[in-house]
């Protein structure tokens, strides 16, 4: 038993990877159920259209639906974006973590020499990253779609996996994906890059105001609401960069199933068609409430993450 328990603590002082994986998973959990509410009207707007505000949807919703319409697909949801933002926070550090040990390699430095990364270097880590964790749990995406919009349908989670089955075959859980992919680079890049540099330069600040040196090797810890400001304004930035590839997705999702035709034959043809026949602005429905649900959750998310880190023993390149 002794023995035992020794080789877990072992195993668990060493296995940052799985300790990255839960950090995410929790925050986005977390982040997702404070802001669902926001979520369902926002995917309602970019799905259905319409001028309504946020608040007079919240109450029409409220109206109809009780408090539980606030949280429909939130289940479907939580599963997805658990394992998405687990991945994602996961898949950016590694990317981090392999890009500084080759520019040490490149430039002849010692293993653990100081190196920094460039903002844009950070952008393509969590593009690439946002689009791994993407192409992973699509699926659950998809069915979180259809829950929302047809809450009295489906039962449950599985139910509404085998309707989408039934109704378009496989192919059906991984309509949109094309443009969710084009959509995840600039807007996990956009989040991450955004995040990390101001996060960077405030606790230069600090370093330099505290112990007179930018550069100090002692930490400094960035109050809670400047990383909740920080995580808000990157969540807004990123959502805003891929909003337009954000509502072609959810249409594409939702064309065949339920009785909805099908108008659109691709990704393109979906950007076309939308904006020849509804306007441009089209493209940007639901960005109200859609932002709303990404400021807060973006910086909640980000606390979160950092909470876990530290519970964790982890740093961060």
């Amino acid at each position: 038993k002794t023995a035992a328990s020794t080789s877990l603590r072992i195993f668990w002082s060493e296995a940052d990877q799985i300790k990255f994986l839960l950090a995410g998973a929790v925050a986005g959990i977390v982040s997702r159920t404070a802001v669902s509410p926001l979520e369902v009207v926002a995917t309602a707007q970019m799905v259905r259209g319409g001028d309504k505000g946020v608040l007079a949807e919240l109450g029409h919703l409220f109206k109809t639906e009780g408090a539980k319409g606030f949280f429909k697909g939130n289940g479907a949801n939580c599963l997805k974006v658990a394992p998405t933002r687990g991945v994602q926070f996961l898949a950016f550090e590694s990317f981090k973590a392999r890009l500084v040990e080759w520019k040490r390699q490149s430039q002849g430095l010692d293993a653990d020499a100081d190196v920094s990364l460039a903002p844009w270097e950070r952008l393509v880590a969590g593009g690439f990253a946002g689009m791994i964790a993407s192409s992973m749990v699509y699926p659950l995406e998809v069915v979180k779609t259809m829950l929302t919009m047809y809450p009295g349908k489906y039962p449950g989670i599985g139910a509404a996996f085998r309707g989408v089955l039934a109704e378009a075959g496989p192919g059906g859980l991984y309509k949109g994906l094309a443009p969710t992919l084009v959509a995840m680079f600039p807007y996990v890049g956009v989040e991450f890059m955004f995040y990390e540099t101001a996060k960077i330069a405030i606790e230069s600040m600090l370093k330099k105001s505290q112990h007179g040196d930018e550069n100090s090797a002692l930490a400094v810890t960035i109050p809670t609401v400047i990383s909740l400001g920080l995580g808000a304004i990157a969540g807004a930035a990123a959502q805003t960069s891929a909003h337009p590839l954000d509502v072609v997705r959810k249409r594409l999702q939702v064309q065949g199933l339920n009785g909805n035709p099908v108008l659109y034959k691709t990704t393109f043809d979906a950007f076309a068609s939308i904006a020849n026949k509804e306007g441009m602005g089209a493209l940007y429905k639901g960005l109200g409430p859609a932002c709303f649900a990404t400021i807060p959750g973006t910086g909640v998310a980000y606390i979160v993450y950092e909470t876990m880190k530290n519970v964790l023993g982890l740093t961060s390149v």
